[in-house]
């Protein structure tokens, strides 16, 4: 006879939530897939684990942009930044953070950087002063460099293991 009354109670109780519910919020749907815009300055977006795995935003003053990709142990693993003094730029990195390949584009030109496992590497860029291939060790150390100036004049260069211009 208890669990009739109970079970009486709790139906009632059911029934008024839901009249209550229908009265005070007449216009309550569920969830669409579909959004409008949305603003944010910033926007990060996370794994099961609560790691951040892309982070979107822009500085305070509304000048800077930038999107960041990591790795699942956070690691950045990759980024794209448009900066309003210095231009745009696309960087991967390897799976210790480290840039391997880059993409910077500036106002008096650009440059294509690549860097292998030892993180030795090569530039190719044009500046305004001119075009230039740079082969850099360890540490962005340079070994040899070619390029031509804005009057047409080329050089090139080699550098010893101890740095000292040939």
């Amino acid at each position: 006879m208890h669990k009739l009354r109970y079970m009486a109670l709790g139906g009632l109780l059911m029934f008024v939530g839901m009249l209550t519910a229908s009265v005070l919020m007449p216009n309550l749907v569920a969830q669409r897939n579909r959004f409008g815009d949305i603003e944010c300055t910033s926007l990060r977006v996370v794994d099961k684990d609560g790691m951040s795995r892309v982070e979107i935003g822009i500085t305070s003053d509304g000048e800077d942009a930038s999107i960041f990709v990591m790795d699942k142990k956070g690691v950045p693993q990759a980024d794209i930044s448009v900066e309003e003094r210095r231009g745009g730029s696309i960087r991967v990195s390897n799976k210790l953070g480290e840039k391997s390949a880059s993409l910077d584009v500036g106002l008096f030109g650009g440059r294509v950087g690549v860097r292998g496992k030892d993180m030795e590497g090569a530039k190719l860029g044009v500046d305004k002063h001119g075009g230039y291939l740079r082969v850099e060790g360890k540490k962005m150390q340079p070994k040899a460099a070619m390029g031509i100036n804005e009057r047409g004049n080329g050089a090139v260069s080699i550098w010893d293991k101890n740095g000292n211009r040939q």
